[in-house]
């Protein structure tokens, strides 16, 4: 769109008008010709500034005339029993003109976006309505003065996303001061989306903020439907809220609340995990379909959870190739979602079964109570039962179901519907804690709201919920009864961020106004689409492809179209002039300060360390009256002491001590704990002893004292809940403060049978197989984390893998006779391997392709993302023996990435034992993704210069 602004095709024209029979014209006669091609070009280039201003185009006002002449007109004025409007009185059609006027206005700004986004490419997204994606909001949802503080708040907001170097100076801010106030946000709903994204432009300093989320991935109802019909992948219809809370530098906890202690200030989660404390809170959980306790065993899908619907629409289509005879496909519930889900089944399920060849017969019926639509215009609901009908779908009006059992609905008066497969697609309810919690509920359950979004105690706990609110679906509007639909949602979250803003700096709140007419867009499944609003109903393909620009561009605001942030030293000259003087890599060292990582990625670099500990003359055993002997040292996982004790209890015991700490890498306080923990519970494992004892060293931000409290309750209890799984006793610690949170144990154990069963590394032998236990990738998924470049899937499943103990690991493979064993933790794999080689004095092979990758890890080595401890592991590229065939290899890389709580690493004879030692630890599940990686081939050279090069890497 916009090819008539195309300068090569004017200027084509032009020159084509010299050529030809008139070639030989006069000299003024081509002289003229040049002339209109030369304006030609000039009019071309003029018309496309034109279309970079911030009005409207008259490209985009010439495909709104057209629309007008095609559809709009004859659908407003002319009757039509077709879209409902043969009962509608001449005055009822004027005055819908109005709602006419505001489809166009949202077409407009489509067309102005298509001219963009042909100069712009996907940067146009941003370039089209004014300088906010909600900067239409002020005068549809506000009044009086409280457009203005809306509209203030919107301009701030789009000035800072333009000017993400103030955005970093005023996060700069919020980093150093104290920690006073905590806001949670209970929810990942549309509302949420919009307060997050609001609190990254703008965060306040003081507020540390916290969303509570049952998943990472937030769905966008609208695009559903769309995604049923295969319009849209499963990542374009959800939000990332992972992203998003880390660009808006929210801790995220991904935990299912499930009440609320009021006179606390607390919200109770579910699992072992402690209380969220909050001063002030925000709800906006959304809702799901009333369906009976066994829906999945009488094989009902309710569509919320939709990750749950989701998952089982994948398996209906995967069957579809071998469906035989006739299959039945009920959806219950006629409101727009229904409509919209039995109209994308039909034509998904269509297209399927002609992709695959397959002539068998299918139905999708529709079930509703008390008619289609009925909370839109009679003529909304004439054109969707014309849509039903001309797709072959089957309307069943009329049918109150009661229950589903065998394959049937069963109904109230008698009677039943039979179904292969059924959709719950009925009105929401509200999760049952909403009526437990404490808070005002309306009739239906729903949390009840004043127009500032605030809820109430109920009498017995008080009156005060001024610092409670709540938004979306979860929600009702005391005095303005409004459907449950997304629009409202969406309008809400600009509301909730200006009052909890208010209530946490003391200004002044705004009143909400709902909409009191609303745009309504139903597709069809087939590229066309319903519109309704107010008293007009209107049907076209155009209308598709404004609900698909109004979806995609309104996703597009919350993950690709969120800016990066520069870098500390592009933004501040701290320290500049002094890098500039010292030269080498101190600019880069000053460029990278602010983006160190966390976990075992925060280690100093193995040659580093080495070099540092040469020049430290450390005693290697204790004094002479001392009742130990060191055994294993400094080098291996863990040093093993004998402790000799004297009179009726005398003898040696055999005792492992350990310690790590590092800097939090995540948001969540209770799964850094307990990740923390169980990477210092690693390297007792690894060697093949028992835990017994901890010192832990607890590192918190200053912080007023209550929330200090809060951190260490949420910390030390992840941590507890893997001493409790590991069997190992807390006997003590120390605490300090910092400027970030931190977390490192001092562990203590023993060796069953003695100091000579201990796995160490120094005893890899020919002929064994190397066994990882766990996959490799965690450094540099944190790393792009930290940039809000993970995605959320990526980030659940690495934190579930590292949440793993190895304990069970350890065992298994001492009882498949392990010889030697090692954590692959911050030096990488390669870094831990060599250790493993230069202790042994072997060599060894692996195979790259075989090693297990964490998902999204090859996609942030390509995006160059690496941990900052990544340069100083390469560093060790000079063990492996063929590094220059194997660097180019987009799985290279992760061989020198730094591992937090990462997997056992350790060597079984080849053959038998080794594959029955995976088979036990993937069955088992003590390490789903164990794998046998390499082999070692022979023993090391005695001296020369090829001594270093003891790994050898081979790419299948």
């Amino acid at each position: 769109k916009g090819s008539s602004w195309d300068c090569p095709s004017i200027s084509m024209a032009a020159a084509l008008s010299l050529r030809g029979p008139g070639a030989d014209r006069p000299w003024w006669l081509q002289s003229s010709a040049l002339v209109c091609g030369a304006s030609g070009v000039l009019v071309c280039v003029w018309l496309r500034r034109f279309s970079r201003q911030a009005w409207a185009p008259w490209h985009a006002e010439l495909e709104i005339a057209r629309t007008l002449a095609r559809d709009g007109l004859r659908r407003v004025f002319k009757p039509s029993a077709e879209d409902g409007t043969a009962a509608l009185t001449w005055k009822e059609r004027v005055q819908r003109v109005s709602e006419l006027r505001a489809i166009l206005s949202l077409e407009r700004f489509h067309q102005i976006d298509n001219a963009r986004r042909s100069l712009f490419g996907q940067d146009g997204w941003g370039k089209t309505s004014g300088l906010h994606h909600m900067q239409h909001l002020p005068g549809l949802v506000f009044r009086g003065e409280d457009q203005a503080i809306c509209q203030q708040a919107l301009d701030r907001s789009a000035h800072l996303f333009k000017n993400p170097r103030e955005v970093l100076k005023l996060q700069q801010e919020w980093e150093n001061t104290p920690i006073i106030k905590d806001l949670v946000l209970i929810g990942g709903g549309h509302s949420h989306a919009n307060v997050l994204r609001m609190l990254a432009m703008e965060p306040m300093a003081g507020v540390r903020v916290t969303l509570v989320a049952r998943d990472v991935e937030t769905p966008y109802s609208g695009m559903l439907p769309g995604h049923v019909a295969g319009a849209y992948t499963r990542r374009e219809c959800h939000l990332d809220l992972n992203v998003l809370a880390r660009f808006a530098r929210v801790r995220l906890v991904r935990a299912a609340a499930i009440g609320l202690d009021l006179q606390n200030k607390r919200v109770l989660l579910d699992g072992d995990r402690p209380p969220i404390g909050y001063d002030v809170l925000s709800i906006n959980i959304g809702s799901a379909p009333q369906v009976q306790n066994d829906s999945a065993e009488a094989g009902v899908t309710p569509v919320k959870p939709i990750s749950h619907f989701g998952a089982r629409w994948d398996h209906l289509l995967e069957g579809v190739p071998t469906w035989k005879g006739e299959r039945r496909l009920l959806v219950v519930g006629g409101g727009a979602g229904g409509f919209e889900l039995a109209m994308s089944m039909h034509a998904r399920l269509k297209k399927e079964l002609a992709k695959s060849g397959n002539d068998a017969k299918f139905s999708v019926g529709l079930v509703t109570r008390s008619g289609l639509l009925p909370q839109h215009t009679p003529g909304a609901r004439a054109l969707a039962e014309k849509g039903l009908h001309e797709k072959g779908v089957d309307l069943h009006i009329g049918y109150n179901v009661s229950h589903a059992e065998n394959g049937l609905l069963h109904c109230k008066d008698g009677q039943t519907l039979p179904y292969d497969d059924c959709i719950w697609c009925t009105q929401g309810s509200p999760q049952g804690w909403i009526r437990e919690c404490g808070l005002k509920t309306d009739n239906d359950g729903f949390l009840l709201v004043d127009q500032q979004l605030r809820c109430s105690v109920l009498a017995p706990l008080g009156s005060d919920g001024s610092h409670i609110f709540a938004g979306g679906d979860i929600a009702s509007v005391d005095g303005f009864p409004r459907p449950k639909a997304g629009v409202f949602a969406v309008m809400a979250g600009m509301v909730l961020w200006i009052n909890i803003r208010a209530t946490l700096m003391g200004d002044k709140m705004v009143t909400y106004w709902p909409q009191s007419s609303f745009l309504g867009l139903f597709s069809l499944g087939d590229g066309s689409c319903i519109a309704s609003r107010g008293t007009l109903a209107m049907e076209g393909k155009w209308l598709w492809d404004l609900k698909d620009w109004i979806d995609r561009r309104w996703m597009w605001n919350y993950d690709e179209g969120l800016p990066d942030m520069p870098e500390a030293a592009n933004a501040v000259g701290a320290g500049a002039a002094v890098a500039k003087a010292a030269g080498g890599g101190a600019l880069d060292l000053l460029r990278h300060a602010t983006m160190r990582c966390g976990g075992c990625g925060a280690k100093v670099g193995a040659t580093t360390l080495s070099q540092a500990m040469a020049r430290v003359d450390a005693p290697k055993q204790p004094g002479e009256t001392a009742e130990a002997k060191v055994v294993v040292g400094v080098g291996d996982d863990a040093a093993v002491v004998e402790l000799r004790a004297e009179g009726d209890n005398a003898g040696t015991l055999a005792a492992v001590q350990t310690i790590d700490f590092f800097r939090s890498f995540i948001g969540d306080p209770y799964m850094f704990g307990r990740i923390a923990a169980v990477h210092a519970l690693s390297d007792c494992e690894a060697m093949g002893a028992i835990p017994q004892t901890v010192l832990a060293l607890v590192q918190v931000p200053f912080a007023a004292e209550e929330k200090q409290e809060e951190d260490i309750v949420q910390l030390m209890s992840g941590a507890a809940s893997a001493l409790r799984e590991s069997g190992c006793a807390l006997v003590g610690g120390h605490t300090c403060e910092a400027r970030e949170l931190g977390l490192g144990f001092s562990v203590n154990g023993r060796l069953p049978g003695g100091a000579d069963q201990a796995l160490t590394k120094a005893d890899l032998k020919p002929g064994h197989v190397l066994i990882l236990t766990k996959p490799l990738g965690t450094g540099t998924l944190f790393a792009a984390d930290m940039r809000a470049k993970a995605r959320g899937p990526w980030i659940a499943a690495a934190l579930k893998s590292m949440g793993m103990l190895n304990r069970r690991s350890s065992d298994i493979l001492r009882a498949h006779g392990a010889s030697a064993c090692t954590d692959v933790t911050g030096f990488g794999l390669v870094g831990h391997l060599l250790e493993m080689c230069k202790a042994s004095g072997v060599r060894v092979a692996i195979d790259l392709d075989a090693i297990p990758i964490y998902d999204g890890a090859l996609e942030c080595i390509a995006m160059g993302i690496a941990s900052s401890l990544q340069p100083a592991n390469t560093r060790l590229r000079r063990a492996v023996q063929n590094h220059d065939e194997v660097c180019g290899s987009p799985t290279y890389p992760l061989l020198y990435d730094p591992q937090t709580a990462g997997g056992l690493l350790a060597a079984v004879p080849k053959g038998d034992f080794a594959h029955a030692c995976v088979k036990a630890l993937r069955a088992t599940g003590a390490a789903p993704r164990a794998t046998i990686i390499g082999e070692v081939i022979g023993l090391s050279p005695a001296s020369g210069d090829g001594a270093l090069e003891l790994i050898t890497v081979k790419v299948r």
